[in-house]
């Protein structure tokens, strides 16, 4: 749940890898490569849906991961995209959600208003615009969030076993977060 409290977590644990010079400037093709690796895992998460489909394969496990793996590279593009790239070794992808976090809720809100931007030529209605912006931002970081876990969980968690109906709503998620990322990107 992205609420205040959350958010404010995130806020601190990127002001210390700040303090830490863990925040760096990215190479001047880091965007593109990620923003290329999310579409090509997305397409293989897709694929892999459909092998199960055809041939009664389960492949739920690597759906989840393979969604989770697309979002988390659409999300190193975008911050890449505003001149940041993360220069941590361990806990990269927790701190790549709380990366976004920091500096797309917390501090300088340029998702909110490139989607309250895109949001208002569709509807011409400014404040319901930003409501809908704030919503989603949210809504993307909750998703990336539960992804985050839920690849923990199956790859991690003998007891847990992924389902269909759990991969399906991985890939359905992935696809829309990649989505809206590249929407802001390009």
């Amino acid at each position: 749940m992205l609420d205040e409290k959350n958010i404010q977590r995130s806020s601190n644990i990127i002001k210390e890898l700040i303090g830490e010079g863990k925040i760096v400037k990215p190479g001047t093709k880091t965007k593109e490569f990620f923003l290329k690796q999310s579409e090509k895992t997305l397409l293989v998460a897709q694929k892999l849906l459909e092998i199960q489909v055809k041939e009664q394969i389960d492949t739920n496990l690597w759906i989840i991961n393979t969604s989770y793996y697309s979002m988390f590279f659409a999300a190193t593009s975008l911050l890449a995209h505003y001149g940041r790239k993360l220069d941590v070794s361990q806990g990269i992808h927790k701190a790549t959600y709380h990366a976004l976090v920091h500096y797309f809720v917390k501090e300088d809100s340029k998702l909110k208003r490139q989607l309250a931007e895109e949001y208002a030529k569709a509807v011409n209605d400014v404040e319901q615009t930003l409501q809908l912006g704030e919503e989603k931002i949210k809504e993307l970081l909750t998703n990336l969030d539960f992804e985050l876990t839920k690849r923990k969980t199956f790859t991690y968690e003998i007891e847990e076993d992924a389902s269909k109906n759990k991969a399906i709503t991985s890939l359905e998620r992935a696809k829309n977060f990649v989505t809206e990322i590249k929407k802001i990107i390009k």
